[in-house]
């Protein structure tokens, strides 16, 4: 078919009509391709489309917002959310779709505004990772620092919670359920045991923080959730 397509204006009986073909595809076809299709092609004409970076998806995310959504109704920390979320994909059609689907959310809760807890609903319902079998996996003290993280994130109605934050509720945790509290080594190695389980996502603080500092992330499932299952598991 790409041979005879490129040899259209060629096979014309009547004049000779320019023909361009322009071919899109996931995959690097021209491997594929016989000599004679081949030479049609020049490789220097290939133009690769690499993944969506990070910061180009939070561009997206945010010029679709000011498009579709009323002033003031999207905050940039859901913005951020869904940017560093679909940023694992580089899928800029998932980032939209995240943002849609959390926007429907706010609206059936009848919210003036889409927050992270709406993002992270969303991204549950577009693709989880997170399963009930995975939460009965984890230790007892794994449990409290997902659940202090989800519990600090519910209750600041934020994207993200840094760890020194994460830590202080973990304490208080510890002691609503009579556990003495692990060490600062132990509770970092928890946060890395349940970022390598998929609960969560860490990344380093950007502008707007004092010093150096590591913000964790829910991106998975509502915190509300996170906190209901856990606090079953915990009795």
């Amino acid at each position: 078919l790409i041979y005879n397509l490129t040899r259209f204006s060629d096979e014309s009986s009547m004049q000779k009509i320019p023909v361009s073909i322009l071919l899109i595809s996931q995959k690097d076809i021209l491997p594929m391709l016989d000599s004679a299709s081949l030479s049609t092609f020049k490789r220097s004409n290939v133009l690769s489309l690499d993944k969506y970076t990070r910061d180009e998806l939070y561009g997206i995310v945010k010029q679709r917002v000011n498009l579709a959504f009323h002033r003031g109704t999207v905050n940039d920390s859901s913005i951020d959310l869904i940017a560093d979320i679909a940023s694992d994909w580089g899928d800029a059609r998932f980032a939209i779709e995240i943002l849609w689907k959390a926007g429907i959310s706010a609206d059936h809760q009848h919210t003036q505004v889409v927050t992270p807890e709406h993002v992270r609903a969303a991204k549950a319902d577009t693709y989880s990772v997170v399963t009930e079998t995975k939460l009965k996996n984890l230790e007892r003290h794994q449990l409290f620092t997902l659940y202090s993280i989800a519990k600090r994130l519910k209750k600041d109605q934020t994207a993200y919670v840094n760890t020194g934050d994460a830590e202080k509720t973990y304490a208080v945790t510890c002691e609503q359920y009579n556990e003495k509290p692990r060490t600062h080594t132990m509770f970092w190695n928890y946060i890395k045991e349940i970022e390598a389980a998929g609960f969560i996502n860490i990344k380093l603080s950007g502008k707007g923080h004092l010093g150096t500092t590591q913000l964790i992330s829910l991106p998975d499932i509502p915190a509300e959730i996170v906190s209901n299952k856990v606090e079953e598991l915990l009795k």
